[in-house]
């Protein structure tokens, strides 16, 4: 099962896959950019530029609309395995795109995408 999670649970994760811009220097994860947010759009939210709904509209249109998530999620089992938990930096209940992209993957699959409880 595909499962979300964030860099500070990874050394825990049997399969992390950075779905992050850019990863911490001593993570393991692969990657797997296409999911990634642009840099302009990370770096506007940190300054407090874009809402939490803007950032979301924007990273829907800049990169989810171009992809077909059965398509995604296909290739990233088939890349990173069954149990492939996708990686960013935010702690669980703060606003992140993993779980932008894992509400996305279920609404476009039906396969179910959970943040990953210790």
């Amino acid at each position: 099962m595909i499962t979300t999670s964030y860099f500070a649970r990874e050394k825990n994760i049997p399969n992390p896959v950075c779905i992050a811009r850019g990863k911490p220097d001593w993570s393991k994860s692969q990657d797997y950019k296409k999911l990634a947010p642009p840099w302009a759009l990370v770096n506007r939210y940190k300054k407090g530029l874009v809402s939490t709904e803007q950032y979301t509209q924007e990273y829907t249109f800049l990169v989810l609309f171009w992809l077909n998530p059965i398509e995604v999620l296909k290739e990233i089992t088939s890349l990173f395995g069954e149990d492939a938990s996708l990686l960013c930096y935010e702690k669980p209940g703060d606003f992140c795109h993993r779980r932008i992209v894992a509400e996305w993957l279920e609404k476009g699959t039906g396969v179910v995408v959970p943040e990953l409880k210790f």
